[in-house]
Protein backbone atom coordinates (compact mmCIF):
# COMPACT_ATOMS: atom_id res chain seq x y z
CA UNK A 1 0.00 0.00 0.00
CA UNK A 2 2.90 2.33 0.77
CA UNK A 3 4.28 1.77 -2.73
CA UNK A 4 0.91 2.76 -4.31
CA UNK A 5 0.82 5.99 -2.29
CA UNK A 6 4.39 6.80 -3.35
CA UNK A 7 3.53 6.28 -7.04
CA UNK A 8 0.41 8.37 -6.60
CA UNK A 9 2.38 11.27 -5.10
CA UNK A 10 4.98 11.09 -7.87
CA UNK A 11 2.24 11.23 -10.52
CA UNK A 12 0.53 14.18 -8.86
CA UNK A 13 3.85 15.98 -8.69
CA UNK A 14 4.45 15.22 -12.37
CA UNK A 15 1.05 16.49 -13.53
CA UNK A 16 0.78 19.52 -11.29
CA UNK A 17 4.43 20.47 -10.94
CA UNK A 18 5.49 20.66 -14.57
CA UNK A 19 3.44 23.56 -15.88
CA UNK A 20 6.41 25.97 -15.96
CA UNK A 21 8.54 23.83 -18.26
CA UNK A 22 9.99 26.00 -21.07
CA UNK A 23 8.87 24.87 -24.51
CA UNK A 24 10.35 27.45 -26.87
CA UNK A 25 13.39 29.69 -27.28
CA UNK A 26 12.12 32.60 -25.19
CA UNK A 27 11.59 30.26 -22.17
CA UNK A 28 7.85 30.84 -22.03
CA UNK A 29 5.23 28.14 -21.63
CA UNK A 30 2.61 27.47 -24.23
CA UNK A 31 -0.58 25.48 -23.95
CA UNK A 32 -2.16 26.10 -27.33
CA UNK A 33 -1.42 24.45 -30.62
CA UNK A 34 -0.58 27.73 -32.34
CA UNK A 35 -2.80 29.43 -34.89
CA UNK A 36 -6.29 28.16 -35.62
CA UNK A 37 -8.91 26.88 -33.30
CA UNK A 38 -8.35 24.21 -30.72
CA UNK A 39 -10.82 22.43 -28.54
CA UNK A 40 -10.53 20.14 -25.59
CA UNK A 41 -13.67 18.96 -23.85
CA UNK A 42 -14.45 16.36 -21.21
CA UNK A 43 -17.91 15.29 -20.12
CA UNK A 44 -20.14 12.40 -19.13
CA UNK A 45 -21.47 9.92 -21.68
CA UNK A 46 -23.81 7.01 -21.04
CA UNK A 47 -24.58 6.08 -17.46
CA UNK A 48 -26.00 2.91 -15.93
CA UNK A 49 -26.54 1.58 -12.41
CA UNK A 50 -22.84 0.85 -11.94
CA UNK A 51 -20.85 2.51 -14.74
CA UNK A 52 -20.44 5.86 -16.45
CA UNK A 53 -18.55 6.86 -19.59
CA UNK A 54 -16.15 9.80 -19.59
CA UNK A 55 -16.14 11.39 -23.04
CA UNK A 56 -13.26 13.46 -24.41
CA UNK A 57 -12.67 15.42 -27.61
CA UNK A 58 -9.22 16.84 -28.18
CA UNK A 59 -7.27 18.76 -30.76
CA UNK A 60 -4.02 18.16 -28.84
CA UNK A 61 -1.98 15.09 -27.97
CA UNK A 62 -2.84 13.99 -24.44
CA UNK A 63 -0.03 12.29 -22.51
CA UNK A 64 -1.73 12.25 -19.12
CA UNK A 65 -4.85 13.29 -17.30
CA UNK A 66 -6.21 13.71 -13.82
CA UNK A 67 -9.67 14.64 -12.59
CA UNK A 68 -11.95 14.06 -9.63
CA UNK A 69 -15.39 12.49 -9.76
CA UNK A 70 -17.72 13.50 -6.93
CA UNK A 71 -21.00 11.90 -5.93
CA UNK A 72 -20.01 8.24 -6.37
CA UNK A 73 -17.48 5.76 -5.02
CA UNK A 74 -15.16 4.70 -7.83
CA UNK A 75 -14.21 1.04 -8.17
CA UNK A 76 -12.28 0.75 -11.47
CA UNK A 77 -11.56 2.31 -14.87
CA UNK A 78 -11.47 0.31 -18.10
CA UNK A 79 -11.42 0.66 -21.86
CA UNK A 80 -11.80 3.72 -24.02
CA UNK A 81 -9.21 5.89 -25.73
CA UNK A 82 -6.89 5.64 -22.72
CA UNK A 83 -6.64 1.85 -22.89
CA UNK A 84 -6.58 1.77 -26.73
CA UNK A 85 -3.55 4.09 -26.71
CA UNK A 86 -1.60 2.32 -23.95
CA UNK A 87 -2.30 4.61 -20.99
CA UNK A 88 -2.76 3.15 -17.53
CA UNK A 89 -5.78 4.48 -15.66
CA UNK A 90 -6.04 4.29 -11.87
CA UNK A 91 -8.84 5.39 -9.58
CA UNK A 92 -8.73 6.48 -5.96
CA UNK A 93 -11.55 4.66 -4.20
CA UNK A 94 -11.39 7.00 -1.21
CA UNK A 95 -10.64 10.22 -3.11
CA UNK A 96 -12.57 9.96 -6.39
CA UNK A 97 -9.38 10.89 -8.28
CA UNK A 98 -8.86 9.36 -11.73
CA UNK A 99 -5.32 9.41 -13.15
CA UNK A 100 -4.26 8.33 -16.63
CA UNK A 101 -0.58 8.08 -17.56
CA UNK A 102 1.97 6.13 -19.54
CA UNK A 103 5.45 5.20 -18.43
CA UNK A 104 6.21 4.36 -22.09
CA UNK A 105 5.44 7.85 -23.46
CA UNK A 106 2.20 6.72 -25.12
CA UNK A 107 -0.30 9.45 -25.99
CA UNK A 108 -3.90 9.89 -27.01
CA UNK A 109 -3.38 11.56 -30.40
CA UNK A 110 -4.83 14.91 -31.38
CA UNK A 111 -8.14 14.62 -33.18
CA UNK A 112 -9.29 11.83 -30.88
CA UNK A 113 -12.91 11.81 -29.89
CA UNK A 114 -15.00 9.35 -27.90
CA UNK A 115 -14.97 7.46 -24.64
CA UNK A 116 -11.84 8.34 -22.66
CA UNK A 117 -12.53 5.62 -20.07
CA UNK A 118 -15.40 3.76 -18.44
CA UNK A 119 -15.71 4.18 -14.69
CA UNK A 120 -17.28 1.50 -12.52
CA UNK A 121 -18.86 2.83 -9.33
CA UNK A 122 -21.05 2.18 -6.30
CA UNK A 123 -22.83 4.33 -3.75
CA UNK A 124 -24.23 7.16 -5.82
CA UNK A 125 -25.22 10.13 -3.66
CA UNK A 126 -27.21 12.77 -5.58
CA UNK A 127 -25.38 14.20 -8.54
CA UNK A 128 -22.15 13.14 -10.19
CA UNK A 129 -19.65 15.84 -11.19
CA UNK A 130 -16.26 16.09 -12.90
CA UNK A 131 -13.97 18.55 -11.09
CA UNK A 132 -10.28 19.51 -10.87
CA UNK A 133 -9.49 18.46 -14.45
CA UNK A 134 -5.86 18.54 -15.59
CA UNK A 135 -4.82 17.28 -19.02
CA UNK A 136 -1.17 17.44 -20.03
CA UNK A 137 0.86 17.13 -23.19
CA UNK A 138 3.99 15.01 -23.63
CA UNK A 139 6.13 17.79 -22.10
CA UNK A 140 4.04 17.70 -18.90
CA UNK A 141 2.45 21.08 -19.67
CA UNK A 142 -1.16 21.50 -18.59
CA UNK A 143 -3.50 22.12 -21.52
CA UNK A 144 -6.37 24.59 -21.57
CA UNK A 145 -9.71 22.83 -21.33
CA UNK A 146 -12.48 24.54 -23.24
CA UNK A 147 -15.45 22.62 -21.84
CA UNK A 148 -16.09 20.54 -18.76
CA UNK A 149 -19.53 18.94 -18.94
CA UNK A 150 -22.35 19.59 -16.51
CA UNK A 151 -23.01 17.46 -13.46
CA UNK A 152 -25.55 14.69 -13.95
CA UNK A 153 -28.21 13.09 -11.79
CA UNK A 154 -29.09 9.45 -12.17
Amino acid sequence: MYRFHLYYLILIYFFLGCNNFPTNEDNSSTTSGGEGSSLISISFGSISNNSVEIIMNTSHDIAGFQFTITGITLEAATGGLAEENGLTVSVGVDTGVVIGFSLSANIIPDGSSGVLTNLEYTNQIEEICITDVVLSDSDGIALNIDLIGDCIEY
